[in-house]
């Protein structure tokens, strides 16, 4: 049975095929469930060099000291082959509060999902929208 985080996390999935295409040689692979948000470990091997991260996903407006521990778990749980330091990349909608992060956490914003406010909003929604509707005459 699916549900609305089902498909933002479908669309999240696809923000990483477009960043990390198969044809570059990535791989994507769903990392173990956590309770801060779905997590994925991305990987390839070019010209005889690993290099991979974990990903996790996070909806959330802050940046909580979960949501980090449970990106430094997924990396604890789901080594990759052949990457001694896998960057660790937290993956949230723009506009989320990220003020202190510890080094070596990256912050990968969303191009689907952002901020308004206070309002998780779908951005790619929002511009059809604002093209589809005509411009008011004065």
């Amino acid at each position: 049975m699916g549900s609305n985080e089902d498909i933002m996390h479908d669309f999240v999935r696809k923000e990483l095929k477009r960043l990390y295409p198969s044809v570059d040689g990535w791989q994507i692979r769903s990392a173990p469930k956590t309770g801060a948000g779905a997590g994925f470990t991305i990987s390839r091997r070019l010209l005889g060099r690993f290099e991979g991260a974990h990903v996790l996903v996070n909806f959330d407006r802050k940046v909580t000291p979960a949501a980090i521990k449970a990106l430094q778990e997924i990396a604890a749980q789901s080594p990759i082959a052949g990457v001694r330091n896998p960057r660790l990349i937290l993956m949230t909608p723009k506009g989320t509060e990220t003020d202190p992060l510890p080094p070596g956490i990256e912050i990968l914003p969303m191009q689907s999902f952002g901020y308004e406010g206070k309002e998780l909003v779908w951005l790619k929604r929002r511009a059809q929208v604002s093209e589809k509707v005509p411009p008011k005459a004065t």
